[in-house]
């Protein structure tokens, strides 16, 4: 069997190659380079073949032995557990029966663990002379056994054994101890299966945490931009308010220019009525020149209206143009909350506005029927007029209207001739008569054309109130359906944070329930020492009594530990949230100070 090993290949051959030189390298036999490294490594890669995981025919043998059927290859399987079971029963064996030793390493808190893993790992080599390695303790245990037991020992072999078979061990307690261990370790197996758990579970508590505060951080970001668009509409709206006004204020000012006009046309009208029936009588040359002089003047206060409607016009169309632009900033910015006062007096504003135009329409029927008669009385005023007139007339027809300063030039020029001539001679009446009709045919022409600018003013006005009516209900309706998300969101941050709040305080629960039992479990561990040692000292002599005292102050420390330790700290939230990125949690330090005791 060995000879097929050693013509194989080993996958660790790279491993025991590594480990060789550190194996006995005080002893001139395993020196690098020697025949007992070249040894070594065929007898540990032939076992390495035949067990998978370790290692001259005879040490083979031995080796092969020693792992199967001395169990020793348990110690060396990545668990480890009867590497446990062994520190265990020695820790056990040395409180029953050297407890003075037992209470001394626990007061300088020097644990089984720390000495007695290379001892069982490699049966003593390390520590010790070959001859002697199997049978002997550890040599770092005190500096006194360090230096003066370790030269009796070596000079005197037998005395070492004698006090080793002196120490009897109890078969039924070994496997009682053994049977404590594995059920010690299956417990702590599946505490360190919860204890992931509920670290994994934390860890994802906390990303959970993070998430909903960098949301929350998110939230509050577009809260506190909502609130500057917010202000900025609501200035927006007073600048809008006063805009009304103003509108409102102009509204004014035309139904008052409209009253004018109606004034002005039934004047007319009763005017007209009025040279109709004193149409066969003569004027006075006083009156005629009275009614050239108030119809000259009544033309160029028309004249002036219409300059100031063609600026009325101009600052309206201005006006537009900057309502228009916003309505644009209206349309890119979310809605503001003064639009039910807006809508109210926009309502206000549309009312009036019917009524005008109503109005407007009677005015227009109005104009109709004026027209009509002024175009009856002109044909009729044709068939009285002198042969004459009528030869003069032609070329007056023919003109073409001049512009307001012509006509009023033209008026000017033709008050001075029939001045003239009304100085000069009698003859010339009907001449006089030709030229107030044409004057006051001008006037007329005048004042409609006013009347129709003022009509074309009110219907832009109409439209751009429309236009602004329609912009603000678009305004309120994506401020309504912007609220409604908002407050959904804030609905659905409520949820998460109430669930998350839920899962913190069940983990909270689940981590304290963790600690009391360790703490439950570490007292009753304690409390199973205390009492061997007392079991111990009383079976002492009364010689003693000094040795006695000292383990109760003993006992007595390890109560108040034991009282310290049982009072611990649950973490709270706040602690759960500061510690994102710090590995030794609460739980963890819990742990370990369960697990040091």
């Amino acid at each position: 069997m060995y000879s097929e090993y050693m013509r194989q290949s080993s996958v660790y051959e790279k491993v025991i190659l590594r480990d060789i030189p550190r194996t006995y390298p005080e002893l001139e036999f395993f020196k690098d380079g020697g025949r007992g490294q070249s040894s070594l490594f065929n007898v540990i890669k032939a076992y390495s073949i035949h067990d998978k995981e370790m290692p001259e025919e005879e040490a083979f043998a031995v080796l092969l032995r020693l792992m199967e059927n001395y169990r020793l290859r348990e110690l060396y399987k990545p668990t480890m557990t009867d590497l446990g079971l062994c520190m265990f029963q020695l820790e056990c064996i040395v409180q029953e029966q050297m407890p003075d030793l037992h209470a001394h390493f626990n007061n300088v808190g020097f644990h089984t663990s720390m000495f007695a893993s290379p001892w069982f790992l490699t049966l003593f080599t390390t520590t010790m002379p070959l001859e002697i390695a199997n049978r002997i303790m550890d040599c770092f245990l005190a500096e006194y056994f360090q230096r003066d037991i370790r030269e009796r020992f070596e000079n005197d072999p037998d005395l070492l054994f004698h006090v080793a078979y002196k120490v009897q061990l109890n078969p039924k307690r070994m496997k009682k101890l053994e049977k404590e261990y594995l059920a010690k370790r299956t417990k702590e197996q599946e505490e360190a299966v919860e204890l992931r758990r509920l670290r994994t579970e934390n860890r994802l508590l906390r990303q959970r945490i993070d998430y909903l505060e960098a949301e929350s951080s998110a939230l509050a970001d577009r809260l506190v931009k909502g609130q500057v668009n917010l202000a900025k509409e609501a200035e927006n709206c007073i600048n809008i308010a006063h805009e009304l006004s103003k509108l409102r204020d102009i509204n004014s000012d035309a139904h008052k220019k409209l009253e004018d006009a109606y004034e002005t046309i039934r004047e007319l009208s009763s005017t007209k009525r009025d040279e109709f029936v004193e149409m066969g009588i003569q004027v006075d040359d006083t009156t005629m020149i009275e009614r050239i002089h108030s119809l000259t003047q009544e033309l160029i206060d028309a004249h002036t209206r219409q300059a100031d409607s063609e600026n009325s016009i101009r600052e309206t169309k201005n006006r537009i143009l900057e309502l228009e632009s916003a309505n644009k900033r209206l349309r890119e910015d979310e809605p503001s909350e003064g639009i039910a006062g807006l809508q109210e007096e926009l309502i206000s504003v549309k009312m009036r506005g019917a009524e005008s135009s109503l109005a407007l329409k009677e005015m227009r029927q109005r104009m109709a029927e004026l027209e009509q008669q002024w175009a009856k009385y002109v044909h009729d005023r044709a068939f009285d007029q002198s042969p004459t007139s009528e030869a003069a007339e032609p070329p007056k027809e023919k003109e073409q209207p001049s512009p307001p300063i012509g006509q009023l030039n033209s008026a000017r020029a033709k008050l001075a001739k029939i001045t003239a001539s009304l100085m000069g001679s009698p003859s010339e009446e009907e001449t006089n008569g030709i030229t107030v009709r044409e004057l006051e045919d001008q006037l007329m022409g005048v004042r409609i054309k006013e009347i129709d600018t003022l009509a074309e003013l009110k219907e832009m006005r109409q439209k751009t109130r429309k236009e602004l009516e329609n912009e603000l209900k678009e305004q309120k309706i994506k401020f309504v359906q912007r609220e409604g998300e908002l407050k959904e969101e804030c609905i659905n941050e409520r949820l998460k944070y109430s669930e998350s709040m839920q899962n913190i305080q069940d983990l909270k629960q689940s981590i304290a329930q963790l600690e009391l039992k360790k703490a439950e479990k570490w007292t009753r561990n304690q409390l199973r020492g205390s009492s061997v040692c007392d079991l111990d000292d009383e079976t002492n002599s009364h010689g003693s009594a000094s040795s006695n005292g000292d383990a109760l102050s003993l006992a007595s420390d390890d109560m108040n530990a034991l009282v310290a330790d049982m009072a611990i700290k649950v973490p709270t939230l706040e602690e759960l949230v500061e510690e994102k990125t710090d590995g030794n949690d609460t739980t963890d330090s819990g742990v370990q100070l369960s697990d040091a005791r």
